[in-house]
């Protein structure tokens, strides 16, 4: 017959063997997890760049003319087009065209200096809800 001791070592031995299989896969969830918003975040990056050349040269070259060129689709360039966020120079435009005596967008009724805090709130806001952390 099988003694206390014993049964007690065999529940130990199957937990240590099970808790060691749990451990590897919880780490490499986390790592393979890890990788996967690092490359996202770089997809992501990538948009941005195909966005903002799409928009530098559209003075030269239409979205139709890209497609037929690139063989990717116009369908998904403008989805990549659309997505992008705006480059700061664009914002900073919009903010300077409300000239003095204007209230735009950004900034103080005392002063002309853009509140950089509020966007900067906001693009954190943006980044943190795409790779998912809040």
């Amino acid at each position: 017959m099988t003694t206390i001791d014993d049964i007690a070592r065999r529940v130990e031995d199957a937990d240590s063997a099970r808790s060691a299989r749990r451990t590897k896969a919880a780490q490499l969830v986390g790592e393979l997890v890890y990788e996967r918003v690092a490359v996202v975040q770089r997809l992501a990056d990538i948009d941005q760049q195909i966005g903002d050349a799409i928009v530098e040269n559209g003075d030269v070259i239409t979205v139709d003319e890209l497609a037929k060129f690139t063989g990717v689709s116009a369908g998904d360039l403008a989805q990549i087009l659309d997505s992008r966020k705006h480059s700061r120079g664009r914002r900073r435009k919009s903010a300077a065209r409300s000239g003095p005596g204007r209230s735009g967008r950004g900034r103080t009724a005392d002063t002309s200096e853009p509140q950089a805090q509020v966007a900067s709130s906001a693009e954190e806001s943006v980044a943190e809800k795409e790779i998912g952390t809040s």
